[in-house]
């Protein structure tokens, strides 16, 4: 009996240990944790577990056991390892993973989760399949490797690399220090909780799409642990934006005389990545701020208030411009250890929201074809920075593509410091009536906040706005299923102008305005109705009659769209 509770111990030790793993002295905690839990008396091994979930999900985090880690350090992690891959997940998401290899299907694991926090199926599925991607292994590797694992082994951290005296005069001096006070513990400067995790430098190599999550340190300091481990603290007691999970340096050092740190967090698959931003000068040091991404593609990372951007090694030939110009005039952007050069501070004068148009070329390191990343960006490093790419019909064009980044940036068709990632489409371009000209409907759909509906504006051929922002009917729609209706103002009147992708097959108005319909077999992709005379007076959208445009699928399908 006693042996099968040591087997026990052993495998609830063994999950408390790789759910705790990124935190203080997680060792100590998981043995706590595992004791607790082994002893529950009836059920056998599955409630113990049962009771370990429990305890893990809901007890309050511990202090930090200086003693243990001062002296112990857990086995290190294998690159590419079971144990790496979990450092990228949340606490919940490896409790979910390490479930389902316990023998639990993905609706019992879940079910075990669901008692404490919100979790289904589909979550343990999410977070297998995150291991098996990162780790390539088969289910069969992964179980044995983690049965292999004991976190008991640990070793002594090595001695200092100092004089023998001056080890035994330090040796004699901390006795008495713990001695003389219970529990305390003095700790040279630099040397707090730990310092952040690393990234293997051939990780982005490996794969066609690297992400943040492959991005690996930067800089002259990446090697200063003192510096690494006072930044990663500093983030850690951050009261309003701490981190989530595992902490990992993306870039240490010298930018116009301080010494900065920049960091990322690993908080699973549901939430992005934040970075942070720790600055030592002469008179202060600090956390100067934190962002919460828009998404973990890892492009391009203000650094705030010294005009230079950090630029992960799979993105080369930088290049940036001024969005406000009427046609792209790039200039090359020189990136030393993946920091840029400065841009010219007058740059960032109040227009075009601060923002300036970088373009880099994506050489995948697994032997891919390069192509062109777009992204606007500026020089707060509070604000987001996203990506842009292109969809049709038509194809993109460098003309159109530029206008729209005009618009976007210049015109208002989309507040770039709140906007995730950015998807630019042209749905109809051609001559507006009451000699209104030639202009094009543009859509614009943002990645964040999730769910938002996406907008749509005409714009002229230089990207002028000609209207205020209109609605569509999804950001999840394909450009042929795709709706957008604006209120555009000639000089005579009001008109509601809507188009749509190729997949619709009707559009008809609703409301105020009457009934009025088009068939898009006609040949345009344009419904236009006549709207109330402005008289000269510049009224406001929000006085504007009532109306909605009825889209009709090839499948049946119908969708609405509001046009204000």
């Amino acid at each position: 009996m006693r042996t099968v509770d040591r087997e026990h111990y052993a495998g609830l030790l063994r999950l408390a240990y790789l759910v705790l793993d990124d935190g203080d002295a997680p060792l100590t905690r998981a043995r706590r944790a595992a004791a607790r839990a082994a002893r529950v008396r009836k059920g056998g091994y599955p409630a113990m577990r049962a009771r370990l979930v429990a305890i893990l999900l809901t007890d309050p985090p511990a202090g930090r056991p200086l003693l243990q880690r001062l002296f112990f350090e857990p086995a290190p992690t294998p690159k590419g390892s079971v144990r790496a891959a979990l450092l990228e997940l949340s606490r919940h998401e490896r409790l979910a993973y390490l479930l389902h290899r316990d023998g639990l299907t993905a609706p019992e694991a879940a079910a075990e989760l669901g008692v404490h926090i919100q979790a289904d199926f589909r979550d343990v599925d999410r977070a297998t399949d995150a291991v098996d991607d990162r780790t390539g292994l088969d289910e069969a590797a992964q179980r044995a490797e983690i049965e292999a694992f004991e976190p008991d082994l640990v070793r002594l951290r090595p001695p200092l690399a100092v004089p023998r005296a001056w080890r035994v005069a330090v040796a004699a001096g901390l006795v008495a220090v713990v001695l003389a006070v219970a529990g305390f513990v003095l700790i040279p400067p630099g040397e707090g909780a730990g310092g952040p995790a690393a990234i293997d430098p051939r990780a982005w190599q490996r794969t066609g799409a690297p992400t943040i999550y492959e991005w690996p340190a930067q800089g002259e300091l990446r090697d200063n642990a003192g510096l690494l481990r006072r930044a990663a603290d500093a983030w850690r007691d951050d009261r309003h934006d701490p981190p989530h999970g595992r902490v990992v340096v993306l870039y240490a050092g010298t930018v116009d005389g301080a010494s900065l740190v920049v960091l990322r967090d690993s908080p699973g698959l549901r939430e992005t990545p934040s970075v942070a931003q720790y600055f030592e000068r002469r008179l202060s040091r600090g956390v100067e701020s934190v962002r919460r991404l828009g998404t973990g593609a890892g492009q391009l990372i203000m650094l705030g208030l010294t005009w230079r951007y950090l630029v992960p090694p799979w993105l080369q030939e930088v290049r940036a411009a001024l969005p406000s110009g009427r046609s792209p005039d790039w200039a090359p952007v020189a990136v030393k250890d993946g920091l840029t050069d400065p841009l010219p501070w007058r740059w960032f004068t109040p227009r075009c929201q601060n923002y300036v148009v970088f373009q880099m070329t994506f050489r995948p390191g697994n032997g891919g074809w390069p192509r062109t990343v777009t992204q606007l960006a500026s020089h707060d490093p509070r604000s987001a920075a996203p990506r842009v790419w292109f969809r049709g019909p038509p194809e993109r064009d460098e003309k159109f593509s530029w206008a729209a980044l005009h618009a976007v940036a210049c015109e208002g068709a989309a507040t770039l410091s709140e906007s995730g990632d950015l998807r630019l489409g042209r749905l109809w371009s051609g001559e507006l009536p009451d000699g209104g000209g030639r202009a094009t409907l543009l859509t614009v759909d943002a990645s964040s906040p999730w769910g938002a509906p996406a907008s749509s504006m005409l714009i002229s051929a230089e990207g002028r706005a000609l209207s205020e922002r209109g609605r569509t009917n999804s950001d999840f729609t394909s450009s042929a299923g795709t709706v957008a209706a604006v209120w555009w103002r000639s000089p005579r009147r009001w008109h509601l102008v809507a188009a749509a992708g190729p997949d619709i097959v009707r559009l008809k108005t609703v409301g105020e305005l009457g009934s009025h319909e088009m068939k898009m077999d006609h040949g345009t992709p344009l419904l236009v109705v006549p709207g109330p005379r402005t008289g000269g007076a510049s009224a406001e959208t929000s006085s504007l009659p009532i109306v909605q445009v009825v889209a009709y699928e090839t499948d049946g399908d119908r969708t609405v769209v509001d046009p204000s």
